[in-house]
């Protein structure tokens, strides 16, 4: 009897045992399968690119960091993460947009009627890589004597910026000819839109 019993316990021991390692195999497996870019469930799409820029915009002690995040299965059908972040981590605009919104304007460069993925790629990288430069930035934000532009922000804004000669104004383009201009606004300690400029 004290045999048998010997006997069940062993082969009950061998079961669990074969058990946990079919277990383990499997959280290996799934390991190595998102090792291998299978993105878990309900995570973020992986990043393509990423550019940051530092340039003074709302203070004219330290700059602020610009930064872009693509995010998707691919160059051209990504998403793009646009922030303005200050030095001590305050987040004072932040934007979504398409990666195609940096591609449209590669139809005036088009030397031919056709262009190929992989120059689609390239060129939105390449806008990446030259959204944010010195020349997008001007100061005075609005120059004296500029009619107010009150699609945006109110006349009394407008009047505030201009009267404000240390305020920066960055510039950047969307699409073929959507073009923004963006300023800190002190009293709501974010960045706004006060413009537009291209078609």
């Amino acid at each position: 009897m004290r045999k048998t019993y010997f006997v069940v316990l062993l082969a009950a021991l061998a079961s669990c045992q074969s058990s946990t390692q079919e277990e383990t195999a499997a959280t290996s497996s799934a390991s190595a399968g998102q090792e291998k870019g299978q993105p878990a469930l309900g995570q973020p799409r992986q990043i393509q690119h990423i550019v940051q820029r530092t340039h003074l915009f709302s203070s004219p002690q330290s700059p602020d960091y610009f930064r872009l995040v693509l995010r998707g299965d691919s160059i051209t059908q990504g998403q793009v993460h646009f922030t303005i972040t200050t030095q001590d981590g305050r987040l004072i605009h932040e934007e979504h947009f398409p990666a195609a919104d940096l591609e449209a304007s590669l139809v005036y460069e088009m030397e031919g009627s056709t262009v190929t993925q992989e120059q689609r790629a390239a060129y939105i990288l390449k806008r990446m890589e030259e959204f944010v430069e010195p020349k997008d930035f001007i100061s005075p934000a609005i120059a004296p004597n500029t009619p107010a532009q009150t699609s945006f922000v109110s006349e009394t804004a407008w009047k505030k910026i201009q009267a404000n000669h240390k305020a920066v104004g960055f510039k950047y383009l969307l699409g073929k000819e959507d073009g923004r201009l963006l300023v800190y606004d002190p009293e709501q300690k974010k960045a706004v839109r006060y413009g537009s400029f291209g078609g």
